[in-house]
C-alpha cells in the first residue's frame, strides 16, 4: 500500500465539531503528559546510573574501544567531549572578528559624528584669550 493512502482517512481539526476536537485534544494532552513523565523517569534513572564512577569508566572505555576499531562516530564523540570540535572554534573566532569589526566601525562613526559637530559649532564657541604676563 502506498504511503499516501494512510492520509485519506484523516479529518482536519477545523472540519470536526468543537466537542470532538476538544476530546481529541484532551487525549493528546494526556498522552503527552504520560510520555513526558516517562522520559523524566528514564532521565532520572540514567543520571543515577551515570553518577556511579564505575559506569562512567565503562562507558568511556567502550567508546574508546569503538574508536580504536575505526568507528568515526565514537571518535567524534570523544573529540567533541574533550572540547576539540573544530567548527566550534571556527565559529567563535569568526564571531570575535565580526564583533571587533563592528566595534571599530561604530567607533569610527562616532568619531566622524563628533568631528562633524565640532566643525559645525566651531564659530559658535567663543575663544578665550589669555593675557601673557
Amino acid at each position: 500500500m502506498p504511503k499516501s493512502d494512510g492520509y485519506k482517512n484523516l479529518i482536519p481539526a477545523n472540519k470536526r465539531s468543537k466537542d470532538e476536537a476538544r476530546k481529541l485534544g484532551q487525549k493528546g494532552g494526556i498522552k503527552s503528559g504520560e510520555v513526558r513523565r516517562m522520559r523524566k523517569t528514564l532521565k532520572e534513572h540514567l543520571l543515577l546510573l551515570l553518577s556511579e564512577k564505575s559506569v562512567q569508566e565503562e562507558i568511556c572505555l567502550a567508546i574508546i574501544d569503538k574508536a580504536l576499531e575505526g568507528d568515526t562516530k565514537a571518535f567524534q564523540i570523544i573529540r567533541d567531549t574533550i572540547g576539540e570540535k573544530p567548527t566550534e572554534n571556527l565559529c567563535v573566532s569568526s564571531v570575535n572578528m565580526n564583533l571587533q569589526k563592528s566595534y571599530d566601525e561604530v567607533k569610527a562613526l562616532i568619531e566622524a559624528e563628533r568631528q562633524k559637530l565640532i566643525e559645525e559649532n566651531r564659530h559658535e564657541i567663543p575663544l578665550i584669550e589669555y593675557d601673557e604676563d
